[in-house]
């Protein structure tokens, strides 16, 4: 993918959201993440019609809920990470690690959301899930 000013804003957003969601977590782990925000972006309906509504969609990803600690957070202009997470996000490469995964959490505390799901792998610290 080559950057304009036409796909730079959700190429950001997509890879703060990574950064802020992943950021400690291998690099596997954090192309999951990417694939996560593209699948949800390509079933559409609730989810969002792209990237950016995906993201922003209220209460589904938590380093962007008001009062999140990570909601705060900016990697800095020369963060090597960032710098790996936007070449993920440029690059995802074609076989998501996923499953097909909508959702996922990290944690002990297992979601509700996750009884009612189907659990398609688990990759660092997070635990990835499709309907």
């Amino acid at each position: 993918m080559t950057l304009t000013t036409q796909n730079l804003y959700p190429v950001f957003l997509t890879a703060l959201a990574v950064w802020r969601e992943a950021r400690g977590e291998p690099l596997e782990a954090q192309r999951a993440v990417v694939w996560t925000i593209q699948n949800r972006a390509a079933l559409g309906g609730w989810f969002g019609k792209d990237a950016v509504s995906v993201i922003l969609k209220p209460y589904q990803f938590s380093s962007f809920n008001s009062g999140d600690p990570n909601a705060l957070k900016f990697p800095s202009s020369d963060d090597p990470i960032f710098k790996e997470i936007i070449l993920l996000v440029l690059t995802p490469g074609p076989d998501d690690p996923t499953g097909g995964a909508t959702h996922y959490y990290s944690g002990d505390v297992v979601p509700s959301w996750a009884a009612e799901m189907t659990f398609t792998t688990a990759i660092g610290a997070f635990r990835f899930y499709k309907r």
